[in-house]
C-alpha cells in the first residue's frame, strides 16, 4: 500500500469514528439537491438521459440520487454527465474514486493530473483529468467532488472538508460530478478542450442547487 493510499485509509477510518461518535445527535440527513432541475437545454447543449444504471451497480454506488445523461451539440463529440449525490457519508455508503472504478469496467489509465479552475470572485476550485483506454478506444474524464459549493478534486482534501464540515455544520452530504468525452487517437487535446468548455457551461446550473 502506497503512503497516499494510507492516508486515505486512516482520514477514511477518522471519518467513519467521527461520524458515529455523533450518530446518536445527528440531525436527520441533509435533503438532496433537485439534481432534475439541472437543465437539458443550456448554451449550443441538449440533453437526454442516459439508460438507467443496473440494479446490481446501482446497489454498490449507493448513492441516495443520480443522474445520468449524454449532452450533444453540433460538431462536437457527445458528453456523458454523471451526478451521484449522498446525503450523508456512512460506512459502505460513501463517494467512489472514478481512479478506483474505471479499472474494474476494463478502462486503463493513461494519464492524470488535477487543474485548476476559476470561480465566481476570487475563488477557486479544480478537476481531476483522466486520459482512458480500452481496446482502441479513448476518452478523456474530468471529475470533481461538490462538497457543499466547492470543486474538489483530491481525494484526500474531499475527506478532510467532509470531517470540517461534519464537526462544524453536521453535514456530510456531497456529490460526485463526471464527465467523459471520447477521443480519437492522437485527438486527446480537442477532447480535453471540449470537456472543458461544457464543464464552464454546466457549472453554473450545478453551483445553484449546491448549498
Amino acid at each position: 500500500m502506497t503512503a497516499s493510499a494510507r492516508l486515505i485509509a486512516v482520514i477514511a477510518i477518522v471519518l467513519t469514528m467521527g461520524l458515529a461518535a455523533r450518530a446518536a445527535r445527528r440531525p436527520a440527513p441533509h435533503e438532496g439537491p433537485p439534481l432534475t432541475s439541472v437543465p437539458y437545454a443550456f448554451a449550443a447543449w441538449h440533453g437526454q438521459e442516459a439508460p438507467p444504471l443496473d440494479a446490481e451497480t446501482a446497489r454498490l454506488l449507493g448513492a441516495d440520487a443520480y443522474l445520468n445523461r449524454t449532452y450533444t451539440a453540433a460538431g462536437v463529440a457527445p458528453v456523458g454527465l454523471y451526478v451521484a449525490y449522498y446525503a450523508d457519508q456512512r460506512p459502505g455508503v460513501s463517494l467512489h474514486s472514478p481512479l478506483h472504478c474505471l479499472p474494474g469496467t476494463g478502462w486503463d489509465t493513461l494519464d492524470v493530473s488535477t487543474v485548476g479552475v476559476p470561480l465566481d470572485g476570487d475563488a477557486s476550485g479544480s478537476v481531476r483529468q483522466l486520459v482512458i483506454r480500452r481496446y482502441d478506444e479513448r476518452a478523456v474524464v474530468l471529475y470533481w467532488y461538490a462538497i457543499h459549493d466547492r470543486m474538489i478534486a483530491s481525494e484526500v482534501q474531499s475527506k478532510l472538508w467532509l470531517i470540517h464540515d461534519g464537526l462544524r455544520f453536521h453535514r456530510s452530504d456531497a456529490a460526485l460530478v463526471r464527465l467523459v468525452v471520447p477521443a480519437s487517437t492522437g485527438a486527446v487535446a480537442p477532447a480535453a478542450a471540449q470537456a472543458f468548455g461544457f464543464m464552464r457551461d454546466l457549472v453554473p446550473y450545478l453551483h445553484r442547487i449546491w448549498s
